[in-house]
């Protein structure tokens, strides 16, 4: 399973990290080139592939893919 972020593309909403039932998302410490602190995989062992993140992500950040 291979959880991506689109770093470019996050504004920070935080919904990804409220919104995965397994805690495979996080919002980094560090900014990205727009100033916002982006969602980052820490678990991505985790994933159950149910695709809440991608699906809810407003900016279209989030891919999850089989790998």
């Amino acid at each position: 399973m291979s959880v991506k972020v689109k770093s470019v593309f996050c504004k920070g909403c935080d919904i990804c990290v409220d919104i995965c039932p397994k805690d495979v998302l996080e919002l980094s410490p560090e900014r990205n080139e727009k100033g916002y602190n982006v969602a980052q995989v820490v678990k991505p062992e985790e994933c159950i592939k149910c695709k809440k993140c991608e699906i809810n992500c407003p900016d279209l950040a989030i891919s999850v893919k089989d790998e």
